[in-house]
């Protein structure tokens, strides 16, 4: 997986990452979710969540970002997922900028990981 080139998925081009954002695709994700040694956190609006999320994800809506309330877990690895992946990409970046390290972004969001056939939630 290259981590650092910007890319589309799937040819979506929509779904780019820069090279300060680690992008992961849905098997990793799912790997690290069973290691135990990973935040997932699902920066969509709650009205999303509430129709279908990745078990285990906790909620940060992008609109109420903050970095300073946003979560610093010793040992974690972050991931951030969206619908489709733009959204957790920017969180991610402004992240990245204020400092924080093992920043990641799902990509292809939420809908890569059930085309890659794992379950959520409503």
């Amino acid at each position: 997986m290259n981590m650092n080139a910007s890319h589309g998925l799937g040819g979506d081009a929509s779904w780019a990452k820069t090279s300060e954002t680690a992008g992961i695709d849905a098997p990793t994700l799912n790997a690290w979710l069973d290691a135990g040694d990973t935040l997932l956190v699902d920066v969509r609006e709650p009205h999303e969540c509430e129709q279908e999320r990745i078990p285990g994800a906790f909620l940060v809506s992008m609109s109420r970002f903050e970095i300073e309330t946003f979560p610093r877990v010793p040992g974690l690895k972050t991931v951030l997922i969206s619908e489709a992946g733009p959204r957790s990409v920017a969180v991610a970046e402004r992240l990245h900028d204020a400092g924080f390290g093992q920043i990641y972004a799902l990509e292809g969001g939420i809908e890569a990981w059930k085309s890659a056939g794992l379950a959520t939630q409503a």
